[in-house]
């Protein structure tokens, strides 16, 4: 099985480590890329500056995306990833620790694929490698029983 690419869209160093560790417990096939602003994320996707070399950063399989981020919100580089249009069906799951409605609602309506709520402990970050693994990068993806997810499709 090949690896899937998950870009982690995310600028607190303790989210990236406890990601990075998730992963690596999960033993699955996977390669994570991080940007840490939303222009840095655009600049990556878009294959421009510093990631033109799609062998070092290749395109993702899916995409990890908090909201609150230096230069631009992740609303904001969600707008820009939906008008590409390549990119118009790769899944992009809001990943936050706010749960408030509203931000739920921006989320669908950008098209996000999907809203997980960060763990509050960074041992539960497991919890969200797994069901990303099981949901969005696993070649064979298992139906969704996701315990911390709030799944906008289909309400």
């Amino acid at each position: 099985m090949k690896s899937s690419i998950l870009l982690y869209v995310e600028d607190e160093k303790g989210d990236v480590f406890f990601m990075r560790h998730a992963f690596e417990n999960l033993g699955a096939p996977a390669t994570l890329q991080i940007a840490t602003t939303g222009p840095q994320a655009i600049a990556y996707l878009a294959g421009t500056d510093m990631f033109s070399d799609r062998t070092i950063y290749p395109l993702p399989t899916v995409i990890l995306l908090d909201i609150n981020l230096p230069g631009c919100s992740g609303f904001d580089v969600l707008k820009w990833l939906r008008e590409q249009p390549e990119y118009m069906h790769l899944p992009v799951i809001m990943f936050s620790s706010s749960i408030r409605p509203e931000d739920l609602q921006k989320a669908r309506v950008l098209g996000a694929t999907d809203y997980i709520e960060k763990p509050a402990s960074g041992l539960d970050f497991s919890l969200v490698a797994e069901q990303l693994w099981r949901n969005w990068m696993n070649e064979n993806p298992a139906p969704s029983s996701p315990a911390r997810s709030t799944n906008n499709s289909g309400s």
